[in-house]
């Protein structure tokens, strides 16, 4: 009798063990990728932008807030609704997440807050809303009439590289409409989105990708009434003075020298404005032209001066003539081929 009492109590206590086992590794194994057939997790990936915070084109960085939503299945999460109960919540840590990094960021993304909610055909549906710095190469060669696309790369975590496969979810992407959305120079023109597979080094390993192209437009008012105008009339300055009285030799050098003076100083007073880069940008030969013929304003008076020197009044008279026709033609001729070399 004690030996079938002994018995019992031997057997309830392997099956207590044994329950706790299972109610142990239960919720682990929700925490390893599903695959089905050894076939990759289908994710859907989305991004809808709240607020463009900052782009920096000196640095190469842009910082961004916003919604990711991800959606995926998992068939052990199938379940039975309640009346009224058509979705379960879950918490990161009760279930498997895939783990998307934004590896062009220069920190982690900061995960505001998460949600996670089910589907009874075990359909995930994940929504965080973060904050994020991140770098990105800029084409400026035409600025200021620029546009620019703020790349996003999403990889999976190396870990993860042959379970998940992700795919562009266009229906929940976007961007918003309030007025702080956009900055003041850029306007937001809406995502672009790409799959490929970088491979990681020289490992052999293929990593899936998806990226994700912010496209905006630089708006360009600034600098058209700010620096390319002021430019313009600067050189016109320079111009006034082939209208001078042909002998008044010190009224006429003296708007030129002004005119290139003043352009320097401009160039200095606007440099803080101006993408340093080292190429040139259509805002940088614009002014070299428009310096350059400033320069050539005062070759031409002392060309003239000179030949009223050698008492060659016909030959001053006429290349007076031939300047005030030809160096606006000229001029406008010039800017009009580097608008071409720029954006053709």
């Amino acid at each position: 009798m004690v030996w079938c009492l002994l018995a019992a109590i031997l057997c309830l206590l392997s099956l207590g063990t044994a329950s706790a086992a299972d109610v142990v590794h239960n919720p682990d194994s929700l925490l390893v990728a599903p695959q089905v057939d050894g076939k990759p997790v289908q994710v859907r990936v989305a991004l809808f932008l709240n607020n463009l915070i900052d782009v920096d084109e000196v640095k190469e960085l842009f910082q961004i807030s916003g919604y990711l939503f991800m959606t995926w299945k998992d068939p052990r999460l199938v379940f039975y609704p309640r009346p009224g109960a058509t979705q379960r919540e879950y918490t990161p840590d009760e279930i498997w997440i895939p783990s998307l990094l934004m590896i062009n960021a220069t920190a982690g993304r900061n995960k505001i807050t998460t949600n996670i909610k089910g589907d009874p055909d075990g359909t995930i549906h994940y929504i965080e809303l973060f904050d994020v710095e991140l770098t990105t190469s800029f084409f400026l060669e035409p600025f200021p009439f620029d546009n620019q696309s703020l790349e996003i790369f999403l990889q999976p975590f190396l870990d993860e590289h042959d379970t998940v496969a992700m795919a562009y979810d266009e229906t929940n992407s976007g961007v918003g409409t309030e007025p702080f959305v956009e900055l003041a120079q850029w306007k937001i023109l809406g995502f672009n989105a790409s799959q490929q597979s970088r491979e990681l080094g020289r490992t052999g390993k293929k990593i899936p990708e998806l990226e994700i192209d912010l496209q905006v437009q630089r708006r360009s008012r600034y600098y058209i009434w700010k620096v390319f105008l002021p430019l313009i009339v600067m050189v016109a300055i320079a111009y006034s003075a082939f209208w001078i009285k042909i002998g008044d030799y010190y009224t006429q050098i003296s708007i030129t020298l002004t005119a290139i003076l003043t352009e320097i100083a401009f160039l200095f007073a606007i440099s803080s404005s101006l993408p340093k880069v080292p190429y040139l940008t259509f805002i940088d030969a614009f002014f070299l032209v428009s310096f350059f013929f400033s320069f050539v304003s005062m070759l031409e008076l002392v060309v003239v001066h000179q030949a009223l020197e050698w008492e060659w009044p016909d030959h001053a008279n006429r290349i007076r003539r031939i300047s005030q026709l030809m160096y606006p033609l000229i001029y406008a001729a010039c800017v009009g081929a580097v608008a071409l070399v720029f954006f053709a």
